[in-house]
Parts: C-alpha cells; structure tokens; sequence
C-alpha cells in the first residue's frame, strides 16, 4: 500500500527548514560581518559587532551559538535562527523568501513544489476568480455611486441621463480594475500580482 506521506512536500513551511537545515547560522553571520570578523569564544560561540541596520557599535554584542542554536545580539536584544538572521540583516518580511535568498546566497538550489499545489492552485482559481470578480464588482458600484450619481442627479433630460450613465458606467469599470490593480501591486507580499 502507498503511503500519501511519501510525496515530497516543499510548501513556506518546508523551504524555512531547507534553509535552517543546508545552511548554518555561523556562515550567514560570517558572510554578514564580513571576512574574519567573528571571533571565538569561550569553546564553540564566535562573537563580532552586531551586523544588523540600525545597531552601530563598538564592543562586540552579537553572539552565534554552537550546534545552529542560532544567534544573539545582546545589544539590540535580537535573536533567532538562520532565516531570522535574513530577515533582520537584508530586511525581508517575510520568512519563506528570505529562506530562499539564504538558500540562494550559498548555492543551493530553492525546493519544488509538489504537483499536489499545482493541482490545489487549479482547483481553487474559480473561487479566486469570483472573489476578484465580486471585489470588482463592488468597488465598480461605489465609485459610480459616490462620483457619478451626483453628477447624473443634475442631467435634466432623461434620454441624454441614460446615455451619460451607459458611458460613464462603462469608464467605471475600467476605473475599478486599475484601482484593483494597483491595490494588489502596492499590498506587502503580492508584488506583481493582480486581482
């Protein structure tokens, strides 16, 4: 009998530890600090001024503790592993890509995604798409309420009121979709994505 957890699975989770796995909290911290910075100390842990934006110093507070237990720096009261080292130093949000630019940094190759995400991202765009749709839809009928109506509300003659609102109708949908457009390019984590 096949087991399901057999198939490789490689989602944010998985690429976070790839990273915490392929590469060691001392290599990052040595790239960051820069050539022969880190000292040893006291048997395994390596110490240098804290590598972090904003932290100037002139003693050495930043700590890398032996066996990939991470990092401190007692200075600015920062601390983690690997990948939170990334996102402290580089300034990434989120955890998943600065996995993959410490993956990337050192060479190693950033992990597949399973064909099950690629099937799960099939079965569930109709529902993104009417979510999208209705958004739009929305957004489509409040600015044409909130702009346009008043505008209308003042037209006298009722035929030359109707083909106002057919065209003005029509140029609030194009309004709506690049105000979507660029409310998605501007949201934190959906860089280049549109609704």
């Amino acid at each position: 009998m096949e087991s399901y957890t057999q198939e490789p699975r490689v989602g944010r989770r998985t690429l976070i530890e790839e990273a915490k796995v392929a590469v060691p909290t001392v290599d990052l911290a040595d790239r960051l600090c820069g050539p022969g910075q880190l000292r040893r100390i006291g048997g395994e842990r390596w110490t240098a001024l804290c590598p972090l934006p904003g932290h100037d110093e002139k003693t050495p507070s930043f700590v890398v503790y032996p066996g990939d237990r991470g990092f401190w720096c007692y200075g600015c009261q920062r601390g983690g592993d690997v990948v939170d080292l990334a996102q402290a130093a580089w300034g990434i949000d989120r955890a998943d890509e600065a996995a993959a630019e410490v993956l990337m940094t050192f060479g190693h190759p950033i992990p597949e995604r399973p064909p099950a995400w690629f099937r799960r991202q099939e079965r569930q765009k109709p529902v993104r798409d009417a979510i999208g749709q209705a958004r739009h839809d929305l957004l489509k009928r409040r600015l044409f309420r909130a702009y346009f109506m008043p505008l209308l509300a003042r037209i006298q003659d009722v035929d030359e009121r109707e083909a106002e609102y057919r065209i003005l109708w029509e140029t609030t949908d194009y309004l709506a979709r690049m105000l979507l457009r660029d409310l998605a390019s501007t949201k934190p984590g959906n860089e280049g994505r549109a609704s």
